[in-house]
């Protein structure tokens, strides 16, 4: 199985459009450039595996740099070990999943991850030899074919950590020392033709050969055969890797060089070198793959980072776009609520571009929300407080040693805070910046608040960790309100209360850890949607854990769960997109946060894996005007296939498109502020080339000319 590979970045592009601006149904990955787990070069580029990704750089002046996933041909996700030969790059999967880069080509293998076995299929390690790939895993030597590619043949030794050739020889590292088989004239799958070399019984780690002599590595020293004997080499070795003329032993925080002379080089020592993980390279520069640091070049005189234009963790926290910017905190708390202890970190990412700020003294940053007086955000840290973070970057700290778990503002320009564990711990800042603090008259353990919604009405919800449900807040009448599980409670589908979403009719969504709840007044009991699927019908996610919900231009819900994420429609009854681990680019199917570019429709899931967003067909709908309408792509050239999108609409409009003598060749209604059209006519046929006009109303204007597109065959 194969699929043509391309990079990151050309997937981002179309015909007119900006690289931050994917098509109608593309996806993008952000994952996690760290921790760098692996290395290797092939030609002019050097890979480098994280833990949830991979991206290539090349060696020369300009240093390009692609990053690969499921968006852009790989299979899987979560890297265990990369290697590389004449033939491609292969990869290797914590589940023993393989792909091999070839070219423009990615192959997937997935005879080892089939493989109906009792033996442990781990990968520890990948040796390359010529054209074949040795996997050395827990079950033995697994040989690729990279010519092919396939799987070759099996060696069945049990364990195997390393593998080297040398003099028609293999040798394998194996729980019980080195073994040996000559490679010719014997059958190497039989493990009675394998023997044992040297003393050594116990567990040996890695195995090479340098300068024509075998060095094997057992717990963190390492020997030379010498007269069919290991003798003492080297101590203090956490990695080893053979760069040209010399062997490259290494701890977490520093390297050596040793020639083949024997000569032992001074261990290089910096900053950046905090916990190296693997090391390759060439004459010319050292490459590192430090789990702290990332992917390190070291010309032989400084080490540099190769820095990627993306986020450097897994994003744990709230996710918010305001002001055509999501912010993405990168800190949270367990399924307990109990802090993470994640650094101070929030990224920002506009117009292409991420950035990462860094509050040190600040833990756990996992709540943001848009100053109310228009002055920056305010960021909420669950043990240190709140921050404002003014727009010239200015930092105030509020409310210390605080374990700020929830943020919202209202229509009078209050910000209200949930301070969880604290007696009164639904705290208002009012504009000329005086606290009101207020607590529920019902009984709440633990003071678990979290999540903010400030509705229409002047009414505060709160999401009530630790089974107490929703809380509501009128700040008109003083009044407190409680719902939970039971007819007479407010029929939520449980008290587990994960997250809560206002659409756009004012009715709260209230996901649970057994489903969705919509409550559209605040004196109207929770009604479970039942959703139709063929001819069965059932309640929406009943029995699910719901842990996020987002609301698109056209109120559709977009819902993230345990099991992945679903469009659903406007009130619930019916499924529009449904996006797991098995049927898309998702990362991960445990769904921390999601969050909607109101403009374009992109909708951002933050996963367990990492950050992947999906281009959507619903935007918020505009004041309409020439000006405010955009097509794209426009011009459509011949051998483009996929839909046409025409934003900037006002919400629900009339589209019709005519040709220039008036004649309409396809007419639809908006999803919010955005239609599609998929560039075919009522006749099923593609227009002529030629200019096409762009007529749209809605239920507060009339029919106008908004804008034109131009069809090129």
């Amino acid at each position: 199985m194969y699929r043509f590979l391309l990079p990151l970045y050309l997937l981002c592009l179309g015909p007119l459009l900006l690289p931050a601006q994917p098509l109608i149904g593309q996806w993008q990955s952000w994952l996690p450039t760290l921790p760098a787990i692996a290395v290797a070069q092939q030609g002019d580029k050097v890979y480098c595996a994280t833990s949830s990704g991979l991206f290539s750089v090349t060696t020369g002046a300009e240093q390009d740099i692609s990053r690969y996933s499921k968006v852009n041909g790989l299979y899987d996700i979560g890297i265990r070990a990369i290697s590389s030969n004449e033939n491609g790059v292969l990869i290797a999967y914590r589940n023993s999943n393989l792909d091999f880069l070839s070219g423009s080509n990615s192959y997937n293998l997935p005879e080892l991850l089939r493989k109906q076995t009792t033996s442990d299929k781990t990968i520890f390690r990948i040796y390359p030899g010529g054209s074949n790939m040795y996997l050395c895993t827990g079950l033995g030597v697994v040989v690729v074919n990279t010519t092919a590619p396939e799987i070759a043949a099996t060696y069945a030794l049990g364990p195997v950590y390393g593998f080297t050739v040398l003099n028609n020889q293999y040798y394998a590292a194996t729980a019980t020392g080195v073994k040996t088989s000559p490679m010719t004239g014997t059958n190497p799958a039989d493990y009675r033709n394998w023997s044992a070399v040297g003393q050594l019984a116990d567990t040996v780690s890695n195995i090479l050969s340098f300068g024509g002599q075998l060095i094997c590595q057992q717990g963190t020293k390492l020997y030379i055969l010498q007269n069919n004997a290991w003798e003492p080499y080297y101590s203090g070795v956490t990695n080893l890797a053979v760069q040209g003329d010399y062997l490259t032993i290494s701890n977490p925080t520093s390297i050596v060089f040793i020639g083949k002379d024997g000569s032992v080089g001074t261990p290089v020592q910096d900053g950046l070198l905090k916990a190296i993980r693997q090391t390759t390279g060439d004459k010319q520069y050292t490459w590192v793959a430090d789990s702290l640091s990332g992917l390190l070049q070291y010309d032989g005189q400084t080490f540099s980072t190769i820095s990627l234009n993306g986020p450097a963790s897994i994003l744990t926290g709230q996710l918010l776009f305001t002001n055509n910017t999501l912010y993405a905190p990168a800190g949270g708390v367990s399924d307990s609520w109990a802090a993470n202890n994640n650094t101070g970190v929030y990224y920002t990412y506009s117009n292409g571009d991420w950035q990462q700020y860094t509050d040190s003294l600040h833990h756990d940053i996992m709540v943001m929300a848009p100053d109310p007086a228009g002055n920056g955000l305010y960021a909420g840290s669950f043990g240190n407080g709140l921050i404002h973070i003014a727009s010239d970057g200015t930092r105030t700290y509020e409310l210390p040693n605080q374990k700020i778990s929830g943020l919202t503002t209202d229509a009078s320009g209050n910000l209200w805070i949930a301070v969880y564990g604290a007696s009164y711990n639904l705290v208002c800042k009012k504009p000329d910046g005086t606290y009101l603090t207020f607590r529920s008259t019902y009984a709440q353990s633990g003071n678990a608040i979290s999540q903010l919604i400030a509705d229409d009405a002047g009414q505060i919800w709160i999401v009530s960790p630790q089974s107490n449900g929703i809380f509501i807040y009128n700040t008109v009448s003083n009044q407190w309100t409680q719902y939970r599980q039971g007819s007479a409670q407010g029929n939520l589908p449980s008290n587990d209360v994960n997250c809560m979403a206002k659409d756009k009719n004012g009715s709260i969504w209230v996901g649970t850890g057994t489903g969705i709840g919509v409550i559209a007044c605040s004196t109207c009991d929770a009604v479970w949607p039942i959703i139709q699927q063929g001819n069965f019908a059932g309640y929406l996610f009943q029995d699910e854990e719901v842990t996020a919900i987002a609301v698109d231009g056209a109120n559709r819900k977009w819902v993230g769960t345990h099991k992945g994420v679903w469009l659903v429609n406007e009130d619930g009854t019916g499924i529009v997109e449904n996006f797991t681990t098995d049927n898309s680019p998702l990362p991960g199917n445990r769904i921390y946060s999601i969050s909607i570019n109101p403009n374009t429709g992109e909708v951002y899931f933050a996963t367990d894996q990492g950050l992947m967003s999906y281009r959507g067909t619903a935007t918020e709908g505009k004041t309409m005007s020439k000006d405010s309408v955009l097509v794209f792509p426009n011009p459509v050239t011949h051998d483009y296939g996929g839909n046409i999108a025409i934003s900037g609409l006002a919400d629900n409009s009339l589209v019709k498109i005519t040709d220039v003598s008036g004649r309409v060749v396809y007419q639809t209604w908006s999803k919010g502020g955005l239609a599609l059209w998929n560039g075919v006519d009522y006749t099923g046929h593609r227009p002529q080339t030629g200019v096409y006009l762009v007529f749209a109303s809605s239920a507060t204007t009339g029919e106008h000319l908004v804008t034109k597109i131009v069809f090129i065959n």
